[in-house]
């Protein structure tokens, strides 16, 4: 068993990013599994601060939950198993039904220009 993010990235728990497509290359079935990460003071989501000041805030909550949900197999159909990117969309959409997500276009590259932001390091023009 692997265990994969084929986000590769977090978000705030309430979208649910495209997903890479290396872990549909295997074309096998696979183990679908929505984290949520329940919080009263601090997200333990890594999205607008620096690493450092984002693990230390964590450390300081009092105790941190998740919650682990296991969706049925996914066993890939002949079309899926022949284009790796179906295979990632359909399971991507079947998390976001199940999770009550909403679909985003943006990836990692636009998170990193929103801490850029975020951070005062973007050039003004």
């Amino acid at each position: 068993m692997i265990l994969l993010f084929p986000e590769g990235t977090t978000t705030n728990g309430d979208y649910l990013l495209p997903f890479k497509t290396g872990a549909f290359l295997a074309r096998a079935p696979l183990q679908p599994v929505i984290l949520r990460y329940p919080y009263r003071r601090f997200s333990p989501a890594w999205d607008s601060m620096d690493g450092a000041r984002h693990v230390f805030l964590l450390l300081c909550q009092f105790a941190n939950y998740i919650e682990v949900v296991r969706l049925p197999v996914y066993y890939p159909s002949e079309q899926e198993k022949q284009d790796p990117r179906v295979y990632a969309n359909n399971v991507r959409k079947l998390l976001a039904t199940e999770g009550n997500l909403v679909l985003s276009n943006l990836g990692l590259a636009e998170k990193r220009v929103y801490h850029a932001a975020l951070n005062g390091l973007l050039c003004q023009s």
